[in-house]
């Protein structure tokens, strides 16, 4: 199901490791015409007759009310099950990767070309809140700010301390040189997660490393790329709250860090598995959550990200969405048509009777019995019975 990435994006996609699959799903098509249409960011999402058939990437339920998000900005959503869908009103034509609900009207969601977008009024509608050429910006200040401060500290040190900040100066003098590059190529950057703690703190992440922050609603974003131990600029790829208020970011190549104040500062943890994680799955439970990602990988924290189980399931699939029911129940998703039941929070998982091979991009309980699910074929709901 991959594709080829072609241009630029092929080149730069060379010099890192492997993308969420998630992405690769759709960045072919998505990061080119990104970068040969600028305007995107500029051109609300047309209305498309079935547009249910769109490739979606994310659902959120909130009440009664189901909303998925996919490529070209498509945005929709359904009051009845998932039975009949209506499409939003969204400001750009970029694809949209993924959705939060900050309460039961107000909605945050982001996509590629650094798009963050904010509902009021339970996704019907949307605004633009920050573009990928401002993220651009943001992150080259705080590159220049960065180098600046630390030349002048290795300028004024003792010739006894210059080599210790000989490396902290080059690292920042690399920081710089791919801000500077990002600024050059234009807002091609994804974020594939947000999560929002209140009204007013937000964060959202992305590829390379892609970290930013805001305390005053989306009035203004900071980069908190430096909060993370993540020279290497991994893709950050999910990031979620659990109960008790750890919040834990899971990315490529076995990346996790885990916050137990608001984000503030970060904790880099050892993983479970050094490949790479597509998604965290609270259970209500404090300090627990489920962490699962490629080859049908799934752990189980139950102490705030510190120590994690292998929950063992009779799959080699690459697992992709979550969700957890109102009684519950949690339901992990992925590649091949495969969909996993737990009954008991994620001590075991049994798989459920689907068709084809489909690969399921997000999944969201209409009920107890009933799923909605969507893929790069469109939308569909399964039994759980």
């Amino acid at each position: 199901m991959k594709k080829v990435i072609k241009g630029i994006m092929f080149i730069k996609t060379l010099l890192k490791f492997s993308f969420s699959v998630l992405v690769l799903l759709f960045s072919a098509i998505s990061f080119a015409l990104d970068l040969t249409l600028p305007d995107r960011l500029d051109t609300p999402s047309k209305h498309f007759t079935g547009f249910e058939k769109t490739a979606f990437l994310a659902l959120a339920r909130v009440d009664s009310r189901i909303v998925t998000l996919g490529e070209r900005g498509v945005i929709g959503f359904s009051d009845d099950g998932g039975n009949t869908w209506s499409q939003s009103e969204v400001p750009v034509s970029i694809l949209i990767t993924s959705i939060d609900f900050m309460n039961k009207n107000e909605a945050w969601a982001v996509g590629h070309s650094g798009v963050i977008l904010y509902s009021d009024d339970k996704a019907e509608s949307w605004r633009l809140k920050l573009d990928g050429r401002q993220v651009n910006q943001l992150l080259l200040d705080k590159a220049q700010e960065t180098f600046k401060n630390v030349k002048a500290e290795y300028e004024q040190a003792e010739a006894y301390d210059k080599e210790d900040l000989q490396y902290a100066l080059e690292d920042a003098e690399f920081a710089l040189s791919n801000a500077e590059f990002d600024v050059g190529l234009g807002p091609s950057n994804p974020f594939l997660d947000v999560l929002f703690l209140d009204e007013q703190r937000g964060f959202a992440i992305g590829a390379y490393g892609l970290f930013v922050s805001t305390k005053d609603g989306g009035a203004s974003w900071q980069s908190a790329a430096s909060r993370l131990e993540n020279f290497d600029r991994y893709h950050l790829n999910t990031l979620a709250q659990l109960k008790g208020g750890a919040i834990i970011i899971a990315g490529e190549a076995g990346t996790l860090f885990v916050s137990y104040d608001d984000g503030e500062q970060w904790e880099t943890l050892y993983g479970p598995y050094q490949g790479s994680f597509f998604g965290i799955q609270a259970t209500g439970i404090e300090d627990e959550a489920l962490l699962y990602g490629l080859k049908g990988h799934i752990f189980k924290t139950q102490d705030g990200g510190q120590r994690w189980k292998r929950v063992p399931v009779n799959i080699e699939t690459s697992l992709t969405a979550s969700a957890i029911s109102s009684n519950g129940d949690i339901v992990i998703a992925g590649l091949s048509g495969v969909v996993l039941m737990s009954n008991d929070r994620g001590e075991s998982f049994q798989a459920l009777t689907t068709s084809g091979f489909e690969g399921f991009n997000a999944v969201e309980f209409v009920d107890e019995k009933t799923l909605v699910l969507v893929s790069d074929e469109g939308i569909r709901t399964l039994s759980t019975q």
